[in-house]
């Protein structure tokens, strides 16, 4: 048997989930009990640990108790609350990521009916089914169809932390967390709201969107699940590697910046669907070419560290990592085998549709690492294709100009000649804006229009504090 608890910051939501639940029940089969808000009249919203642990007492007297909660601290009040309880009675609790009001509905239907803890869940999981199937949008469950799998289960174990990283869990600090989980022999999961990832690939990650002061939670298993753990909070505890002073290579760009135009196109392969040889000929182009550029990030990491500093020299080793990722060559491999097209094609449908996921996302520091993909996008495709870019040597005052450009150009333009870089697009919080502060140039992005009149050899003076090209000559 299998009961219920509640756990809500409001506790009008809570009791009238709790009233929605009941209104499924028939007979005894399921008890329900509610932890929700706190008691304090002036600041009622709020979770407290003692009411769960209470609640969850109230109802103990069964096989099994499955809490169901809202988000942030609800979760970490119903983690403290399993660390409050009897050993006994907490070895009976399981949490879940389902949505409160559909999951609580499902499960308790499910618990009523006499269903084992594992099934309750998953019918709490895929809750929102039936919604999305008559709104003829496409079933989360069909999606994750694993999705039950990433609940605690009693040999789970997990630890909460709060990010202090002023730009949260981005590329550089998401690829130490992978690094450091990935020698552990235990079966792992991330955990942010209740959007759970394998903590193996830095893409979903990145993708969690986890900003300052959120909380992440990591959830463990197996046999070195209790040294995962403590790697984990003692990473957190370092930052993940990230000072939270603000650098100091930040300070040296200059506000105004004159010299020669330069416009310049990054380099992009044209690439076709065209019939490939054979499968299994795409796949090892493919994978040569993924290691050539694993070549080329290794050299830039090294390149980056000797002439600026280990905090540039991590983007290129968090581009290493994040190419390094099976799961991008399993979905080229994917595209190639459906469409029967090149490894250069499929390769360009993958990281463009990830540039895109990048892109979507509503934290302006994350959405910035689009360039990055499209960076190690057009170095693997040179290496598919056999084509190559090559970057121009400067000889006097130059100020490039264009429409974006990659962190990798950036790092290898001579800062003797090049005085400032001018963008149509571009962003402030980019990789290329961090490495162009560093290396001392002037930065000047999300010029739109204002680029179009711009010819070849044209004198230019940037300011950055104003925000303004002038042509002076």
């Amino acid at each position: 048997m299998v009961n219920l608890v509640i756990v809500s910051h409001s506790a009008q939501l809570g009791e009238g989930v709790g009233t929605l639940a009941r209104q499924m029940l028939m007979g005894d089969g399921c008890k329900i009990a509610i932890a929700a808000g706190i008691d304090d009249p002036e600041n009622p919203i709020g979770t407290d640990p003692i009411k769960v642990m209470e609640a969850i007492e109230s109802v103990a007297d069964t096989d099994h108790v499955l809490v169901m909660m809202d988000i942030g601290s609800a979760l970490l009040s119903a983690e403290t609350a399993l660390e409050l309880l009897d050993p006994n009675i907490a070895a009976k609790v399981r949490l879940c990521a389902a949505p409160l009001v559909e999951g609580t509905l499902a499960a308790t239907v499910s618990a009523a009916a006499g269903a084992d803890i594992e099934r309750v869940i998953r019918d709490a999981m895929n809750a929102l089914d039936a919604k999305c199937e008559q709104l003829g949008l496409p079933l989360p469950s069909a999606v994750k169809p694993t999705s039950a799998e990433f609940a605690p289960d009693a040999d789970a174990r997990s630890v909460a932390i709060v990010v202090k990283n002023p730009n949260g869990i981005h590329v550089r600090p998401a690829s130490r967390l992978v690094s450091t989980l990935s020698g552990f022999n235990a079966d792992m999961w991330l955990e942010k709201n209740g959007k759970c990832v394998v903590p193996d690939s830095l893409n979903q990650i990145a993708l969690l969107q986890v900003r300052c002061n959120d909380t992440l939670r990591l959830i463990a298993r197996g046999e070195q699940a209790e040294d995962a753990l403590a790697a984990f909070k003692q990473l957190a505890a370092e930052n993940f590697g990230e000072s939270l002073e603000p650098a100091q290579a930040e300070t040296k760009a200059p506000s105004l910046a004159t010299g020669t135009a330069f416009c310049y196109t990054p380099f992009s392969p044209e690439v076709s669907q065209q019939p490939a040889a054979s499968l299994q000929t795409e796949q090892q182009r493919l994978r040569a070419a993924i290691q050539s550029t694993l070549n080329d990030l290794n050299a830039l990491t090294a390149l980056a560290e000797e002439k600026y500093s280990a905090d540039i020299a991590a983007i290129f080793s968090g581009h290493h990592t994040l190419l390094d990722d099976p799961e991008l060559f399993d979905m080229a491999s994917d595209v190639m085998r459906e469409k029967q097209c090149s490894a250069a094609w499929a390769w360009h449908q993958v990281l463009s549709e990830l540039s895109q996921q990048y892109l979507q996302l509503d934290d302006p520091y994350l959405q910035a690492r689009y360039i990055d993909i499209e960076d190690i996008l057009s170095r693997s495709l040179q290496h598919l294709t056999g084509e190559s870019a090559h970057i121009p040597a400067f000889i006097r005052p130059t100020i490039l100009v264009a429409d974006v450009i990659y962190p990798s150009t950036v790092l290898q333009l001579d800062p003797k000649a090049i005085q400032g870089i001018c963008l149509r697009d571009g962003s402030e919080a980019s990789h290329p804006a961090i490495i162009a502060r560093a290396m001392g140039l002037c930065w000047l992005c999300q010029q739109g229009e204002a680029i179009d009149s711009i010819k070849m050899g044209d004198i230019l003076t940037l300011d950055r504090v104003a925000q303004r090209i002038t042509h002076t000559g």
